[in-house]
């Protein structure tokens, strides 16, 4: 198991139960990129990284993710995941990605997200 995977994985529990990003930022290194699935929000550095997981936990009331496939390399990790929570304008909703890191030593230096964005439109639509 990646060291970074396993700090990654904690953080990202600590910022859903807790809506604190402290611990995904001070993972992130200076010069990291992380990309939403649209491409259309990329941010860079630790001061990016809390803008993107602030946004992110800021569309949830309740969020919980279940970690259900990894793999490590000495790049990286893809971990595959499965979300269940409440939306902050109300409505359950459950989805499932992947999000891919690239790691540098004890850093994160990238953070690709791909999901099921099409959960988040059938709750708009309903």
């Amino acid at each position: 198991m990646s060291a970074v995977r396993e700090s990654f994985e904690q953080a990202l529990h600590h910022l859903d139960e807790q809506g604190d990003a402290g611990p995904m930022v001070e993972l992130t290194a200076p010069d990291a990129v992380l990309t939403k699935l649209d491409r259309h929000h990329e941010a860079t550095g630790p001061e990016g990284a809390r803008g993107f997981w602030d946004d992110y936990r800021s569309v949830f009331d309740t969020i919980s993710t279940e970690f259900t496939r990894t793999v490590d390399d000495d790049r990286g990790s893809s971990l595959e995941w499965t979300s269940r929570g409440t939306l902050s304008g109300g409505g359950e909703l459950t989805y499932s990605g992947v999000i891919v890191i690239d790691v540098d030593g004890d850093q994160v230096t990238g953070v690709r997200t791909y999901y099921d964005s099409a959960a988040f439109l059938s709750r708009a639509a309903g």
